[in-house]
């Protein structure tokens, strides 16, 4: 039995490998070109295999998209979360949310590739499912950014926290489309100033929290 399972597990082991190969060729794709150029032919191309070996791992482009946009998020959540765990005052929290702004050269090209993704999801049932379960995902994290700045004592205390947690929501969202629409005339300086300033009009004064 051990010996059928240790010869199984290369297998298993390239089969998530060559995935991985045909998930990143199609982010490069559409980085280089833009969705509407992703094809089986050309993520194939990009992968360096044929389309019939691309469709032994996706068998459909629906299947090539969905997979593809789920990876992205999931990469996103991997540097995000540690933050947020981590987070303990509102600059913890300025700290997480930046990291979810197209502020550095991973970040820009991230969230470029997943805005495309969302761009198309009208017409792919798989792709608008994810781009809302990862809207809902950012406004829970601006919930749990006004959370963790009322256990702090930082959040002023005349703000309804639903409704600076949709201010924050909005904001994050908002400069991150501006951030990738129009990159010469936001840049990751602006987006960060302008985070850490709303921030601080949602927070009291520091000597108010002393």
């Amino acid at each position: 039995m051990c010996a059928v399972l240790d010869k199984a597990m290369p297998r298993l082991a390239d089969h998530d490998a060559r995935r991985a190969t045909i998930v990143e060729a199609l982010w490069r794709v559409i980085r280089q070109a833009g969705i509407a150029d992703v094809s089986v032919r050309t993520v194939a191309a990009e992968a360096g295999m044929s389309p019939t070996a691309l469709r032994y791992y996706f068998p459909t482009q629906d299947a090539l998209l969905t997979n593809a946009m789920r990876e992205l998020v999931a990469v996103a959540s991997l540097r995000v979360v540690p933050l947020l765990e981590a987070a303990r005052d509102r600059r913890g929290v300025e700290t997480m949310l930046a990291e979810l702004l197209p502020v550095g050269e991973q970040g820009r090209a991230d969230q470029q590739i997943y805005l495309a993704f969302a761009a198309h999801a009208l017409a792919f049932p798989g792709l608008r499912g994810i781009s809302e379960e990862t809207g809902q995902g950012i406004r829970r994290l601006a919930d749990r950014a006004v959370e963790i700045m009322i256990a702090s004592g930082e959040l002023r205390p005349d703000l309804d926290p639903e409704r600076a947690a949709a201010s924050i929501d909005a904001l994050v969202q908002g400069l991150t489309f501006q951030g990738c629409a129009r990159p010469a005339l936001t840049s990751p300086a602006e987006l960060r100033r302008t985070l850490a300033e709303h921030l601080d009009l949602l927070c009291r004064p520091p000597r108010e929290c002393e």
